[in-house]
Protein backbone atom coordinates (compact mmCIF):
# COMPACT_ATOMS: atom_id res chain seq x y z
CA UNK A 1 0.00 0.00 0.00
CA UNK A 2 1.42 3.29 -1.16
CA UNK A 3 2.12 6.23 2.04
CA UNK A 4 -1.08 7.70 2.45
CA UNK A 5 0.71 10.87 4.05
CA UNK A 6 2.64 11.97 0.90
CA UNK A 7 0.95 14.29 -1.01
CA UNK A 8 2.51 14.75 -3.81
CA UNK A 9 1.10 12.44 -6.29
CA UNK A 10 3.91 9.95 -8.37
CA UNK A 11 2.11 10.55 -11.57
CA UNK A 12 1.22 14.08 -11.25
CA UNK A 13 2.83 16.03 -13.97
CA UNK A 14 5.07 19.19 -13.25
CA UNK A 15 5.21 22.09 -14.80
CA UNK A 16 7.58 25.01 -14.35
CA UNK A 17 10.58 25.63 -12.18
CA UNK A 18 11.56 23.23 -10.10
CA UNK A 19 13.83 23.01 -6.77
CA UNK A 20 16.61 21.38 -5.91
CA UNK A 21 16.25 20.16 -1.75
CA UNK A 22 19.28 22.52 -1.36
CA UNK A 23 17.96 25.23 -3.15
CA UNK A 24 14.91 25.23 -1.40
CA UNK A 25 16.77 24.81 2.22
CA UNK A 26 18.76 28.05 1.13
CA UNK A 27 15.82 30.39 -0.34
CA UNK A 28 13.87 29.30 3.10
CA UNK A 29 16.39 29.32 5.43
CA UNK A 30 15.58 26.23 6.57
CA UNK A 31 17.16 23.05 8.27
CA UNK A 32 18.35 20.48 6.40
CA UNK A 33 15.62 17.51 7.62
CA UNK A 34 12.41 20.00 7.67
CA UNK A 35 13.82 21.17 3.87
CA UNK A 36 13.76 17.61 2.95
CA UNK A 37 10.25 16.59 4.80
CA UNK A 38 8.51 19.52 3.03
CA UNK A 39 10.01 18.25 -0.24
CA UNK A 40 9.21 15.02 0.00
CA UNK A 41 6.31 15.37 0.56
CA UNK A 42 5.01 18.23 -1.71
CA UNK A 43 7.37 17.81 -4.72
CA UNK A 44 9.93 19.94 -6.35
CA UNK A 45 7.06 22.33 -7.80
CA UNK A 46 8.78 25.85 -7.49
CA UNK A 47 5.23 27.18 -7.60
CA UNK A 48 3.58 24.73 -5.31
CA UNK A 49 6.79 25.28 -2.31
CA UNK A 50 6.53 28.81 -2.37
CA UNK A 51 2.86 28.70 -2.24
CA UNK A 52 3.51 26.12 0.92
CA UNK A 53 5.89 28.64 2.40
CA UNK A 54 3.57 31.72 1.77
CA UNK A 55 0.69 29.93 3.93
CA UNK A 56 3.09 28.79 6.54
CA UNK A 57 4.01 32.74 6.65
CA UNK A 58 0.53 34.20 6.66
CA UNK A 59 -2.00 31.54 6.50
CA UNK A 60 -4.31 34.69 7.15
CA UNK A 61 -4.10 35.75 3.89
CA UNK A 62 -5.68 31.95 2.76
CA UNK A 63 -8.85 32.10 4.80
CA UNK A 64 -10.56 35.01 3.29
CA UNK A 65 -13.27 33.16 1.84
Amino acid sequence: MPDQSKLFPDHRRLSGERYTVDAFRSAYDLPQQEAKRLFDKFGPSKRELDLLMRARRNPAQFMNF
